[in-house]
């Protein structure tokens, strides 16, 4: 692999299923506990680097944020750091939630409903 690749919701559901990957969310933590992928890590970008960076053990290393453009940003770093197998998450969380896939929150920011992204804009009033 000569690049970063992108991949999508679908088939990110599949490797998680399949405990094939290590998913990292590089939102901030608010972001992170209004909604997230269960099984992911949050390391957020603006503390990704150093020697914090967590090992892949030969699984795929899937990066996840907001819409996918932080996280394009996070692939590459990780894969300047000669991790193999990196992917972007297309479209990010939004793309996530857009595929109908299941998303969790912090307790202390349980309100009813999915507390996914778009839930802010389907609230009325």
């Amino acid at each position: 692999m000569t690049t970063v690749q992108t991949v999508d919701a679908n088939t990110l559901n599949d490797w998680i299923g399949q405990d094939d990957v290590l998913l990292i969310d590089v939102r901030e933590p608010n972001e992170h506990a209004r909604a997230h992928i269960a099984a992911a890590v949050l390391m957020p970008l603006s503390k990704l680097g150093g020697t914090e960076l967590p090992d892949a053990g030969g699984k795929k290393v899937a990066i996840v944020c907001a819409s996918g453009a932080r996280s394009a940003m996070a692939a590459e770093r990780l894969f300047a750091r000669h991790y193999d197998h990196v992917y972007n998450v297309d479209g990010g969380m939004m793309g996530w939630q857009m595929a109908g896939l299941t998303v969790a929150q912090s307790e202390n920011t349980a309100s009813g409903g999915n507390g996914g992204f778009f839930s802010r804009f389907l609230q009325p009033g």
